[in-house]
């Protein structure tokens, strides 16, 4: 029995990695195919970059329905569909004709994506609550490795067809691999643990009726927020800088992109292990990456036009930023397990806010404090990550510490002896 229920563990892990990487491959896709997605809808290359704020709506909108859909449905149900819809709209984007129709297919690929984080999350509370932030990091790994095969698949695709259709084909195939191996798995819902559970979990959980009172889950929400402001305004503006800072093309600036995601994924990786084997604590090594990160980022924006120091900065931003996104959801998903749904939507509606907002305001800014100060931005901000991160832990503490002396207290009130 045991046996079954490890390989069965094993196997979701697997389908769970496979979402990932499909969606690593599909939503990098418009970004080194925009040139050819404009050409294709006939709009300038500006106006077509209205379709990542069109994705990034999307994924807010996706988020917030997934969490009803999931405590109704359960996390299962939710996840097939956001593969599903993924896949769907990986067919779509390319072949748009009409800017109308791109911008559609993008919104439909950010559902899809909100759908996809919101129900992996729950369902790796759910299943490997004893191990989470380890698989956390593990999985998000899988993303990283998606967006590192996504621009080598679109190479070759361009070279033998002249045609970017297949390299996002192959992030459909994957997710339909996916999807086919969930179909017979099973995967617990929130309300039948909540039920077997109940008695167990009430003095250590918050009700998920009362969860958006506490002042523990919109800490998190803001930490998420910064962090993911942070790492979409870096990677988003990483090639431009070198580019113009070095006086390169941006062919020659583009794999600064690539050894960002090369290190966000070893970071990830090397980060599961670190939790694995206790080296260090989830908290440390959240401090550890959030400093690691902003020095990173700030010898970036002081020696852009330094190609080797570039590259190898942003290696290690990526390195640091790994372990920062698993490990703060890890903590709010074992804070909060009770209501899973609810928690997953504030974080990652918040992240979708600040990656729709950090970006814009650095193009903004460039023309008037140059792309040096802009690519400070990211640092700084993920360095004030530390602050509601700081706050976060001390209020655990305490109140970890107000229950356990309610708990002894109890324990030491003697009833009176009847004879």
């Amino acid at each position: 029995m045991h046996s079954r229920l490890m390989q069965n563990r094993r196997l979701i892990f697997y389908i769970l990695y496979l979402a990932y990487i499909s969606a690593g491959i599909i939503s990098i896709l418009p970004g080194p195919t925009l040139p050819l997605l404009a050409a294709h809808t006939g709009v300038p290359l500006d106006i077509a970059g209205l379709a990542f704020t069109s994705s990034a709506i999307g994924f807010m909108f996706g988020v917030a329905i997934a969490g009803i859909l999931s405590a109704q449905f359960g996390p299962k149900a939710v996840l097939m569909s956001g593969m599903v819809i993924m896949a769907i709209s990986a067919i779509a984007t390319p072949r748009a004709n009409l800017f109308s129709m791109l911008l559609v297919a993008q919104f439909v690929q950010g559902i899809g994506f909100g759908f996809l984080d919101v129900s992996i999350n729950m369902t790796v509370t759910l299943v490997f609550a004893d191990t989470l932030g380890e698989t956390l990091n593990n999985l998000h790994s899988a993303y990283g490795i998606g967006a590192l095969v996504a621009p080598l698949i679109l190479s070759l695709t361009l070279q033998i067809t002249q045609d970017a259709s297949f390299a996002y084909l192959c992030g459909s195939f994957v997710g339909i691999v996916g999807i086919i191996l969930l179909i017979g798995q099973h995967i617990p819902s929130v309300q039948k643990e909540k039920k077997e559970k109940k008695g167990q979990q009430q003095n250590i959980t918050v009700a998920a009726s009362s969860v958006l009172r506490q002042p523990l889950l919109w800490l998190m929400a803001l930490q998420i927020g910064l962090y993911v402001g942070a790492e979409v305004g870096f990677g988003n503006w990483i090639v431009t800088a070198v580019s113009q800072s070095a006086a390169i093309s941006l062919a020659l600036a583009a794999p600064c992109a690539t050894f960002l995601w090369l290190g966000l994924t070893v970071g990830r990786l090397l980060g599961a292990q670190v939790l694995k084997r206790g080296i260090v604590s989830e908290k440390v090594l959240l401090y550890i990456a959030v400093l690691g990160s902003s020095i990173s980022g700030l010898v970036v924006a002081i020696f852009p036009g330094q190609v080797l120091i570039s590259f190898t900065a942003s290696a290690l931003v990526g390195f640091f930023f790994g372990p920062i996104f698993p490990g703060i959801m890890a903590i709010a998903s074992r804070w909060f397990v009770h209501a899973l749904s609810t928690v997953s939507g504030v974080l990652l509606i918040s992240a979708g806010g600040t990656a729709m907002v950090v970006p814009a305001v650095m193009g903004l800014l460039i023309p008037h404090i140059g792309i040096n100060w802009v690519m400070a931005i990211p640092a700084v901000i993920c360095l004030t990550v530390a602050i509601p991160l700081g706050v976060t832990l001390r209020l655990q503490r305490h109140t970890l510490q107000s229950r356990s002396e309610m708990h002894t207290m109890e324990q030491e009130v003697h009833l009176p002896i009847i004879k």
